[in-house]
């Protein structure tokens, strides 16, 4: 039984607007949806690195009673989610968390089968500031086992609904770095059953740009540029030909940009209903774990993120 989708609420417009999102995604994938709010519960200072424990209490702390609010928000997003979905399963859960939500939110994700999505709410202001990712948002992106979207407010706004998907509804784009093989295996694994689920056109986009040693080759041989051009055209459209062997059904464009892959991606983000990037999964949590590619797409990105983790 796959794990389903996930999408975690907390009150805010852009939390319903993720719940909104998730519900489609899950009816797309035909899984259950869980609904998912984390109820945090004060650290006590012995827990507190760099502060002197205090003496053990008397009694260990208990489990802190589920609020009447955080339920009736449950049920509010439970319900509306059932309503323009009829027939879709969904459940809804308050999960007691100490700290930070995004600690509860990854010990649930690193569940052996408890989802195959996640899905959070980001704060947006506009397009030129971009997204405002909050204590929650970016670690879990960072470092959860499985796929997450993170969704903006807006036009999927808490009590605005969206009309049901067209054919074709637009299309994805899909961010791939042809020197990790690996990261594209993930990545278009996960870019084209989505496109199929979605009947929709999948873009793949590949950014670079000449390394500073061609500078002189290319001032003495302009069409040096074209020439590379085109041989990484070719490289991409080789990995790209076993997918669409496997999925005839979606109608994949591969394109090559030179420029800097963060900025194309976010250029190209105005069209897409999804944009997708990667994140490489590490053994040791030493050094940045998103990439500098994946944080300009989920700051600035016109449209929901999907980070899909990958060797």
């Amino acid at each position: 039984m796959p794990g389903g989708v996930t999408v975690g609420l907390n009150g805010s417009p852009e939390s319903f607007a993720a719940v909104n999102w998730a519900a489609k995604e899950a009816v797309l994938r035909e899984v259950p949806l869980r609904i998912i709010h984390v109820q945090d519960r004060p650290v006590p200072p012995e827990d507190v690195e760099h502060v002197a424990p205090w003496p053990p209490a008397s009694a260990p702390p208990s489990e802190p009673k589920g609020s009447p609010g955080f339920e009736r928000m449950l049920e509010a997003a439970s319900a509306e989610a059932e309503h323009a979905h009829p027939g879709l399963a969904v459940s809804a859960k308050n999960v007691s968390g100490m700290g930070l939500a995004s600690k509860a939110l990854l010990a649930e994700a690193g569940t052996p089968g408890s989802m195959d999505l996640l899905v959070l709410g980001s704060q947006g202001l506009d397009r030129i500031a971009g997204f405002v990712v909050g204590t929650t948002s970016l670690p879990v992106a960072a470092a959860a086992p499985c796929p997450v979207v993170l969704v903006r407010g807006g036009k999927t706004a808490r009590g605005e609904q969206e009309p049901h998907i067209k054919h074709p509804p637009g299309q994805l784009l899909l961010g791939v770095d042809l020197r990790r093989s690996e990261a594209d295996e993930s990545l278009l694994g996960f870019g084209f059953s989505e496109a199929a689920r979605r009947h929709c056109r999948l873009r793949i986009l590949h950014a670079w740009a000449l390394p500073p040693t061609y500078a002189h080759a290319q001032t003495t041989d302009p069409g040096l540029g074209n020439e590379l051009a085109d041989r990484i055209v070719q490289a991409l459209e080789q990995a790209v030909k076993p997918w669409r062997q496997r999925f005839p059904e979606v109608t994949a464009q591969v394109g090559v940009v030179m420029g800097a892959p963060g900025a194309e991606l976010v250029y190209a983000s105005s069209d897409a209903d999804l944009v997708i990037v990667g994140r490489r999964e590490r053994p040791f949590a030493v050094g940045p774990l998103l990439g500098h590619v994946a944080h300009a797409v989920i700051h600035h990105a016109a449209s929901p993120v999907a980070i899909v983790p990958h060797p």
